[in-house]
């Protein structure tokens, strides 16, 4: 069987070798596009986790400052004062820049 193998002549190597080759080239064709695709789609998935994960973080940021409002009346007027810019009547605001 051996020597039926070597046995296989110069043009008939040639058609085997030349059919697996574009064989290969057919495979990598339809799969490379698809494989560029999923590689596209992955880093997306992973940026995605990244800012899922970040607006998790936020969310219970938010979450611990409304508690933290429920529980303490004098966080009203330090929200109001810093972040609404309302001042009480009477007062003056002066706005200074760094």
């Amino acid at each position: 069987m051996v020597e039926k193998l070597f046995s296989i002549s110069k043009n008939k190597w040639v058609r085997i070798v030349g059919g697996t080759f574009l064989l290969f080239i057919l495979v990598m064709v339809i799969y490379f596009p698809n494989y560029a695709r999923l590689k596209k789609l992955r880093d997306a998935n992973k940026k995605l986790i990244l800012e899922n994960a970040a607006i998790i973080e936020e969310i219970q940021d938010y979450e611990d400052k409304l508690k933290m409002v429920g529980e303490d009346p004098y966080l009203y007027e330090k929200i109001a004062r810093e972040e609404l810019g309302i001042a009480r009547d009477g007062e003056i605001v002066i706005d200074i820049e760094e």
